[in-house]
């Protein structure tokens, strides 16, 4: 039997799915939904040296420095509430602003 939805689908010209929609709680199972995150946990050293560096630093040079992905450190850095310098700000911009 066709389901009600799906014969105003065809009765349009429009394809019709043969096992519900993409996202019907039918076909889709809830393990397949959920993130599992694995990331290496900032250590007190890591902070530190993070929080000495960050300010007159490019922040591509500190992820190297601390063997971390570049958003890691902008996500962290952004978390504890650290800036970058206006002079290093100023010296970036090669004195646009």
């Amino acid at each position: 039997m066709v389901r009600r939805t799906n014969r105003r689908r065809i009765a349009r010209g429009r394809n019709v799915r043969k096992y519900g929609s993409r996202t019907s709680p039918r076909t889709r199972s809830r393990t397949s939904t959920r993130r599992t995150f694995k990331f290496k946990p900032w250590t007190p050293t890591e902070i530190k040296t993070l929080r000495k560096i960050y300010r007159d630093t490019p922040t591509k040079d500190v992820a190297k420095k601390l063997g971390r992905s570049l958003s890691s450190v902008q996500g962290k850095a952004g978390g504890l509430g650290l800036h970058k310098t206006a002079a290093y700000m100023k010296k970036i911009r090669g004195g646009w602003r």
